[in-house]
């Protein structure tokens, strides 16, 4: 889903749009804790939706971050902050109207969430070794 709301939001999404993923990204910059990162990624993620120009796509996604968010966990604050550079690629897609580099850049965002939250969880807590970032 993840990389499908990229595409279109390249294809679609306003300088009004990309300008305030811009704020909200460089806000995940600046934020000390946990919590508040997680706040802004939940808006920056519903605003990408939003700048689908698909408003029931943007409202299907809202129910699959809220059940994703029940399992999102204190991360430390350089993971986060590695996380958002990928945000940043992300309006950078967005601004250029890139719809396969943005669609790219989801696709990992959403493969290193899930190799480090779900399955490397379960791997380091079983004694095992999980893919170095960026393989797969």
């Amino acid at each position: 889903m993840e990389c499908g709301l990229a595409h279109l939001a390249a294809r679609n999404a306003d300088e009004t749009a990309v300008a305030h993923l811009q704020r909200l990204a460089d806000e995940m910059d600046q934020v000390p804790t946990w919590a508040e990162f997680h706040g802004c990624d939940e808006r920056f993620h519903l605003a990408v939706a939003a700048a689908t120009g698909v408003p029931a796509a943007a409202e299907a996604y809202r129910g699959v971050l809220q059940q994703l968010y029940r399992y999102y966990l204190p991360y430390p604050m350089d993971a986060l902050r590695e996380s958002n550079r990928e945000h940043h690629a992300l309006v950078g897609a967005l601004r250029a109207g890139d719809t396969a580099a943005a669609a790219d850049i989801a696709r990992r965002h959403v493969e290193v969430l899930h190799r480090t939250m779900f399955v490397g969880l379960l791997e380091a807590a079983e004694g095992r070794e999980t893919e170095p970032r960026g393989a797969g």
